[in-house]
């Protein structure tokens, strides 16, 4: 006897119940693949899937429809490793300026018997000599800066001060005082005088040209008492009988050297 239909409807419910229930037995079994590779430097691990639910079908009366599977629950995120970035490299350091060189002196440069001679400038005159009084290997060393003008006769000459005078004897410097410079007028027949155990050297010329005019530079001494004005040894008379050699310092620091060229001037009539 062929059963009746409302039992082929309950057993077709059945059937597809648990068609249902085995799919979703299934699915919510098997895990979730684990994508998410950590970053190395972060060290986070990505997230895992979450596995699907499973639904049981619903329970239905005799008849009724039939009950539907729970939808499987969406994967999890996935987690994204986190990418370390690396840290900025650092730029090096500015290499600090170099110390200013100092520079050199006022143009000074060492000179023979313990001198130290200036570059000579502009407006300053300086003058290295021998002096034959003080002993074979004694000389003097003096400079001058230019500080003002004068007038003498119908001439305007300039004047100078001592800055520095010095002698040396056997390599031993010491200063020297009453250092004075005279241009000796419109035909410069120069003189330079100091003090030197208590008596007064100056150095002048002994020979003068045409119209009383010196040719070379001061070439010998008259002694004098100090503040006295004749002299106590006359060496600058026409026979010369206190001999000295003076030459003027260079721009460089340098000198001629010190050696006697003296010759009478063109015009002499001193003998």
């Amino acid at each position: 006897m062929a059963p009746s239909r409302p039992r082929r409807s309950f057993d077709h419910a059945l059937s597809v119940l648990s068609l249902l229930a085995c799919l979703g037995a299934c699915s919510g079994s098997q895990p979730g693949p684990s994508t998410a590779d950590g970053g190395r430097d972060s060290g986070q691990s990505g997230g895992s899937l979450a596995s699907g639910g499973s639904g049981t079908g619903g329970t239905t009366p005799l008849g009724g429809a039939p009950g539907t599977g729970g939808g499987p629950a969406s994967g999890g995120t996935v987690g994204t490793g986190g990418v370390a970035s690396g840290g900025n490299t650092g730029s090096g350091g500015k290499s600090g300026p170099g110390g200013a060189t100092g520079s050199g002196g006022s143009g000074a440069s060492t000179g023979e018997y313990g001198f130290t001679y200036r570059s000579v400038q502009g407006e300053q005159l300086d003058w290295l000599c021998t002096f034959h009084a003080a002993g074979p290997a004694a000389y003097a060393y003096v400079q001058l800066d230019k500080t003002g003008m004068k007038s003498v006769g119908i001439a305007t000459v300039p004047v100078y001060t001592a800055k520095l005078a010095q002698v040396s004897v056997d390599g031993v410097v010491s200063d020297l005082a009453g250092a004075q410079y005279d241009y000796g007028g419109g035909h410069h027949n120069d003189s330079l005088q100091f003090n030197y155990q208590s008596k007064t050297y100056k150095y002048y010329h002994s020979s003068f040209g045409f119209g009383f005019r010196q040719c070379q530079p001061m070439d010998c001494l008259n002694v004098y008492a100090v503040g006295g004005t004749t002299p106590e040894k006359e060496g600058c008379a026409s026979s010369r009988t206190l001999p000295e050699v003076c030459v003027p310092i260079k721009a460089a620091g340098t000198h001629d050297p010190l050696t006697d060229m003296f010759k009478k001037c063109q015009g002499d009539t001193g003998g």
